[in-house]
């Protein structure tokens, strides 16, 4: 089983995407037509199910082909319900009634009545009363007062499934997000006790430096590691603080006119004492003019996780390049490195909080800067990009609107 799911984690990302979902209606389907095949099962028109395996090709195509992010997640129960047609018409090409094909669909039945919204029972219940009735009546046989039984019965058993597969699909989901809901609030609570403390023991200790003239180098030394590792502490308290706002909903944004090249400026110089240390080429290409409406602070603590993140992953010797550009009506900002990279299959978890990829396990961290460039991408109304090759480098994008 493991290697299996290894397989599966690397075909689909570890996403539940429509193709995802999509996988064991396509496998059953198959399997169908291959036990047609192996059983020279009669077919009563060869033209109904060329026209299902057709639908269901299209079908399959579309869930992996289409944007289901821009077109909107409710737009994807379609997938569904073409695979309930084709299942019709497969019934009504092999004997209709007598078709052993109707098992098939408990499958996309299970997918709809999952999805969230009241209406998809009655979609999934709707579909299969089609896929059922359809053969039964196009079939031209009489019909027996058995077989009617059986014609209301078996529709209102798939409803009712359909409702109880809803309802435990909706308890999983909100007991998943009030178990978020409690862990940002511990976080932020955490995080917000941490702050005050924090900043009163690097008040003191700059005032020991600038006062402490007696002082040995060796004492300097003590003190200036004490200090490194208090701002990184107060650096991950503020991660986590953001990450809390953001899963608790409430991330705030003080918007205003913002000049791209601005944050990507201060950003860089801010870095260069880490990237001379590191060995590390730091490198910025700006495009003539790039503005949007923003926050400024947000966007530069976004700049600041990427531009540290590629500078830590990329050994000595590397490069490390911060652009801008403005394309159409969005304003990208992108680093990219030339480091370590990332295994394909973990690339889509990389934004999730405490997620730390298999290349960077010998690197200190905690897997919280992505969490927090995402959440600020998102907050502006964009989106964060990822591209990464083992052993080539990886490219960070902030794709963020303009207006």
């Amino acid at each position: 089983m493991r290697p299996l799911r290894a397989l599966f984690l690397r075909l689909t990302a570890g996403r539940l995407t429509p193709w995802v979902k999509q996988i064991p209606t396509v496998l059953t389907f198959a399997v169908a037509l291959l036990v047609l095949l192996a059983t020279r099962m009669p077919v009563s028109s060869g033209g109904l199910l060329l026209a299902s395996v057709i639908i269901e090709l299209v079908a399959t195509i579309a869930s992996f082909a289409l944007p289901w992010r821009r077109i909107g997640p409710y737009w994807s129960v379609l997938i569904p319900c073409a695979s309930f047609v084709a299942i019709a018409l497969l019934r009504l090409a092999t004997g209709g009634t007598d078709s052993p094909f109707g098992v098939l669909l408990i499958i996309p039945t299970v997918w709809v009545a999952s999805e969230p919204g009241a209406w998809n029972p009655l979609i999934a219940g709707i579909g299969t009363c089609f896929a059922l009735l359809l053969p039964e009546y196009l079939d031209g046989a009489p019909i027996s007062l058995g077989e009617v039984a059986r014609d209301l019965l078996t529709p209102f058993v798939y409803i009712v499934a359909a409702i109880i597969i809803n309802e435990i699909a909706r308890r999983l989901r909100e007991a998943g997000e009030e178990r978020d809901r409690v862990k940002d609030e511990f976080l932020g609570l955490v995080s917000h006790e941490l702050r005050n403390p924090l900043t009163s023991v690097l008040g003191y200790l700059e005032l020991l430096r600038m006062t402490g003239e007696n002082l040995t180098d060796e004492q300097r030394g003590f003190l200036s590691v004490a200090d490194r590792n208090a701002r990184r502490l107060r650096h991950l308290v503020g991660d986590l603080l953001t990450t809390a706002q953001a899963g608790a909903g409430a991330f705030t944004l003080q918007r205003a006119r913002v000049d791209l090249n601005e944050v990507v400026r201060q950003a860089v110089e801010s870095a260069e004492p880490s990237a001379e240390d590191a060995g590390v080429t730091l490198v910025a290409r700006l495009a003539d003019s790039v503005g949007l409406d923003g926050d400024f602070e947000r966007l530069g603590q976004a700049c600041d996780n990427l531009i540290s993140n590629a500078i830590k992953f990329t050994p000595a010797g590397g490069t490390v390049t911060v652009a801008t550009e403005l394309r159409g009506t969005d304003a990208l900002l992108s680093v990219r490195d030339t480091g370590v990279g990332i295994p394909a299959d973990e690339v889509a978890h990389l934004s999730e909080r405490f997620f730390r990829a298999s290349t960077a396990q010998a690197i200190p961290g905690v897997g919280l800067g992505l969490t927090v460039v995402r959440a600020i991408a998102t907050a502006h109304g964009g989106r964060l990009e990822i591209e990464s090759e083992q052993g080539v480098g990886t490219a960070f994008t902030l794709v963020l609107p303009v207006g």
